[in-house]
């Protein structure tokens, strides 16, 4: 393998410029900085990358501020092949796409890569252990997560890098997604009170994933758990409480509840995740042994988040 972040030059594509995206652009610009031999490129489709006015317009604008090129193309639309010819010139690509692109959008991005021999691929794997959850979690797209674990273990030529962060610190407080129900001050806990999750806000992860893209001697081939927090659904109780000054209700999902809830709406994306996270383990990891933690760079708690 040829590629190293002690090359002459050095081509970054980041895919995706949204709630994750714009944050590790921000933080790879500022880490290009003092690293000259590196550039990095967005991929947008044509209409964002265009935009005469509106948001997409002003995102343009924030992207040509941080010095960061724009690379036409759409991830859902275009073939295997096609991406693969946008990919090949870049050194190293960071999928910050989401799972927008509906189901099996991740394969074919993955397959694109490997396909455009990418020296280095960071997946779009922001979240879980997938490993540990395996499959048949109650979520499709975890299954094809662990499918593109498969994929990139399958091959040598593509060195890849996962950074698993947990699931975002505001989807913890949606009221969507069911655990924090703030207007009748109550805190369901998915399976067990002592089940934990592991929370990172998207500007956290945009900072160490560049902190890990940069990382000498270089990170390949691993999987690298950071955090903003870890705690219990019985912790998280105990911090809304005291944020709420004065008593709360607490009720647990016992996964038979869970497991109805998804019967009865099976299109119901965050009664899925419920399920999902009803477990004790593969979803939350000691932060004391993160790589922010090692490297004693400061994240955001989610009682932090909370107070703002």
């Amino acid at each position: 393998m040829t590629y190293s972040t002690e090359k002459s030059a050095i081509a970054v594509l980041v895919l995706g410029a949204g709630e994750l995206g714009m944050p590790v652009l921000r933080a790879m610009s500022r880490k290009a900085q003092s690293h000259s031999q590196v550039t990095v490129s967005v991929l947008l489709r044509t209409p964002a990358a265009h935009a005469a006015s509106g948001s997409q317009k002003a995102r343009r604008d924030a992207l040509a501020d941080l010095n960061i090129s724009v690379v036409e193309g759409d991830l859902q639309q275009q073939s295997v092949a096609e991406l693969s010819a946008l990919f090949r010139s870049f050194d190293a690509v960071i999928n910050c796409s989401g799972f927008v692109g509906g189901p099996g959008t991740q394969i074919k991005i993955t397959q694109a890569v490997l396909q455009a021999k990418v020296p280095r691929y960071f997946p779009w794997q922001f979240g879980v252990d997938y490993d540990i959850v395996g499959k048949g979690s109650g979520q499709q797209v975890w299954d094809e997560q662990l499918e593109v674990r498969h994929l990139l273990r399958a091959q040598r030529e593509t060195d890849w890098v996962i950074v698993s962060t947990g699931i975002f610190t505001s989807y913890l407080f949606d009221p969507a997604f069911g655990v924090v129900d703030a207007a009748n001050k109550t805190v369901y806990a998915p399976g067990d009170w002592q089940n934990a999750v592991t929370l990172t806000t998207p500007e956290d992860i945009g900072v160490l994933t560049a902190e890990i893209f940069f990382h000498q001697p270089e990170i390949r081939n691993e999987v690298v758990y950071i955090a903003g927090d870890t705690l219990t659904y019985e912790a998280l109780a105990d911090l809304m409480q005291a944020r709420w000054q004065g008593e709360i209700t607490r009720k647990l999902l016992d996964k038979e509840t869970l497991l109805a809830d998804v019967q009865a709406r099976p299109d119901d994306v965050a009664a899925k995740y419920r399920l999902a996270f009803a477990r004790p383990d593969g979803v939350a990891w000691d932060k004391s042994e993160t790589f922010n933690a090692r490297h004693k760079i400061a994240t955001i708690t989610a009682e932090q988040w909370l107070a703002g």
